[in-house]
């Protein structure tokens, strides 16, 4: 095995990059364990989807879940390939003209690659990574609200889009593939940007999207039941989002929440010098408590102790209700002050500042009762959901809830969210969510199972999701909160393999 060494001369200047780029430089720091043919072609461009080769371009063959990257190379050399990285060589004797490397991990050594095309942009911006179960997205744009009124130029990579300051760009994953973010932050790079926070999923973990990305601090949430049809085990989706983690620098910032059984283990092996715990409890490094969840805004405290001990306490006031936004405002508060930037500048504009779209977004019918729509979409996003419209509920109130369960994904969280909502709501609304490509009905029948024969008489099933929506309206009154739970900004629904238009908030609108 080999490595190739990046030359010295290459220049990290995001806003020249050239048009061609020599192999080698490409592949610089890449473990390579034989090549098929010496050469140091000029490359175009990268590529790992055959059909969006160009002539002169680099392939990289990935092995995914459902399709194998060794199986298009043909395709890729016939539209112009004139390298390949693969973990197996197959074709180098039919191909004698084109350069075949093989590697041990083809989406590691895309990640190499890709941040060598782009000039590794990462290190001219200030990245923090956001990872855990709930509250990536919330954390991500407290974050960058409040950067941005610093005076900050500002991005965001995560589930709801990718932010260029105030420009969106959609997003089709949490965290895109390699070579997606790093042309995207290379791109960001000649926007100027300074910071960006960005949602880091587990899958992207496993799968080497986030390598290479220089991260200045890194921040868990939590970690709870959910993504258990890819990683099995919970033990497995912790390690999973460990790796962020591991791979942080001694220079780095990394802060976790201590409510999480997992949160130790975050930062077993975490090289970064700056580790703290928030909590509530006297054991944690940043103290939260003196918290007043209200209709409209939240209150709470935050006490720095131990060697953070000169930051004093401060109280903080948000727009975002419920105990679990405390914890969202609270990591994004930490980092921020652990970064340079003034407490009290902080608190007063986070007072101002909102949250994601699509999280616990209040909406007012006609009727005067107040829909809330929310992302969650996991047991226990739904239940902290449900337990804060209960606890923001008048006292003459009912509580619905609206929801269903993704299909293709995770079968065994279905059963108790039906449980949860069933327990908590007066009344639940099952219907459709993203039914992909499994039988609407069979998913209902998943969430059914949780529900214990006390609670028969609380829920009823309707089918499709607008009528769902209606019928709660239909059924409540003022003063009355239902929860419309799973989609959040998503305005799509996945039927079979199509995505239709389809918003909650839109349905609720004509309410």
């Amino acid at each position: 095995m080999f490595v190739f060494n990046l030359p010295e001369f290459v220049q990290f200047d995001f806003r020249h990059t050239k048009k061609y780029m020599n192999l080698k430089t490409i592949l610089a720091d890449t473990q390579i364990i034989s090549v098929s043919r010496r050469g140091d072609p000029e490359i175009s461009g990268i590529a790992y989807d055959s059909r969006k080769v160009q002539p002169d371009c680099l392939f990289f063959a990935l092995v995914g879940v459902a399709f194998d990257g060794h199986d298009f190379i043909e395709q890729a050399i016939a539209a112009g390939a004139v390298a390949v990285v693969c973990e197996h060589i197959d074709h180098a004797e039919k191909y004698p003209e084109i350069t075949f490397l093989k590697v041990k991990d083809s989406r590691l050594a895309l990640a190499h690659a890709s941040h060598n095309f782009y000039l590794n942009p990462s290190r001219n911006i200030d990245m923090v990574a956001i990872t855990g179960t709930n509250g990536k997205t919330t954390t991500t744009f407290l974050i960058r609200n409040i950067l941005q009124r610093l005076g900050k130029i500002t991005g965001i990579i995560g589930t709801t889009g990718i932010f260029i300051d105030d420009e969106m760009l959609p997003a089709t994953h949490t965290t895109p593939e390699s070579l997606e973010l790093a042309e995207l932050l290379g791109k960001m790079c000649s926007h100027n940007v300074q910071n960006v926070a960005m949602e880091v999923s587990s899958h992207a973990l496993c799968q080497h999207r986030a390598a290479e990305i220089n991260f200045s601090a890194a921040l868990f949430t939590n970690l709870t039941q959910d993504h258990l049809d890819y990683h099995k085990t919970m033990r497995d989706y912790a390690a999973a989002k460990k790796i962020l983690f591991d791979n942080l620098d001694e220079s780095a910032l990394a802060i976790v929440f201590n409510t999480s059984e997992y949160s130790e283990f975050m930062l077993s092996d975490c090289k970064a010098k700056h580790r703290y715990y928030i909590g509530y409890e006297n054991n944690a490094d940043i103290v939260i408590d003196n918290i007043e969840i209200g209709y409209s805004a939240t209150k709470f405290r935050m006490t720095f102790l131990h060697d953070l001990a000169k930051y004093g306490s401060h109280e903080f006031r948000t727009k975002l209700v419920g105990r679990f936004n405390v914890e969202n405002a609270a990591l994004a508060v930490a980092y921020l002050v652990l970064s340079g930037y003034k407490i009290a500048d902080v608190a007063n504009i986070m007072q101002d500042v909102s949250g994601a779209p699509g999280r616990m977004d209040k909406v007012h019918l006609k009727n005067g009762a107040v829909a809330i729509v929310d992302y969650a979409h996991t047991p226990d996003a739904l239940e902290k959901a449900l337990r804060t419209c209960r606890e923001i509920l008048p006292q003459s109130g009912r509580l619905y809830s609206v929801f269903g369960c993704g299909g293709d994904r995770d079968t065994s969280k279905r059963p108790q969210m039906g449980k949860i909502s069933t327990r908590l709501a007066d009344f639940s609304i099952i219907t459709d969510d993203n039914p992909r490509t499994e039988e609407p009905d069979a998913i209902i029948r998943n969430i059914l199972q949780g529900i214990k024969p006390e609670d028969f008489q609380k829920f009823t099933v309707v089918e499709p999701r607008e009528n769902a929506i209606e019928h709660a309206a239909k059924l409540a009154r003022e003063g009355d909160i239902i929860l419309v739970a799973g989609k959040g900004h998503e305005d799509y629904q996945i039927i079979g393999n199509t995505k239709h238009h389809f918003s909650d908030f839109e349905v609720l609108a004509g309410l």
